[in-house]
């Protein structure tokens, strides 16, 4: 029982430690300004006195000292860099069934044609890279589908034609 009491005792003075805690500053409240008289009898107005001026004292050395600086000049953005044109090779890599390389050309920084070489001469690579080429064009990157059962020239196009890209800086 004396144990209840003690807790219930420190927990009203807990709460009421807590609830007497102020977190916040008192802000000032500003002057308000002065307010012209009204037609109403029961107004009134509160006025200010004027400002006052200090006294003007004449010295060399009560010169006021103003630096005047310039805007900075607008500058505008750089130009971006010119778009690529041209036609870029990328090297032969070597597959299973031989070496493939892409050429791409480039016009305004988008790739108008792609032309593969299967220079194996295989013919699952014949048939494959018109297929690629095509995917090149509407992919404008290196991120082509493969063509099923010319898995490994479908890789070997790839990356031939990355190393295209990245010659032409797309």
């Amino acid at each position: 029982m004396r144990r209840a009491v003690l807790a219930l005792g420190g927990t009203v003075a807990g709460l009421a430690a807590l609830f007497s805690y102020k977190t916040h500053v008192p802000t000032v409240t500003a002057l308000t300004t002065p307010t012209t008289p009204s037609a109403s009898p029961r107004a009134t107005t509160t006025m200010m006195p004027p400002a006052t001026k200090p006294a003007a004292t004449k010295s060399a050395s009560a010169k006021p000292t103003t630096k005047k600086t310039k805007a900075p000049a607008y500058t505008p953005p750089p130009a971006p860099p010119p778009k690529p044109s041209g036609t870029f090779t990328g090297q032969a890599v070597d597959t299973n069934y031989g070496p493939v390389q892409v050429q791409i050309t480039v016009s305004d920084g988008k790739i108008t044609q792609a032309n593969g070489d299967d220079m194996g001469g295989s013919s699952v690579g014949e048939n494959a890279i018109p297929q690629l080429n095509q995917e090149a064009v509407q992919a404008q990157s290196a991120n082509i589908q493969g063509v099923s059962g010319a898995t490994y020239t479908s890789e070997g196009y790839a990356q031939s034609l990355q190393q295209a890209i990245d010659a032409a800086h797309l």
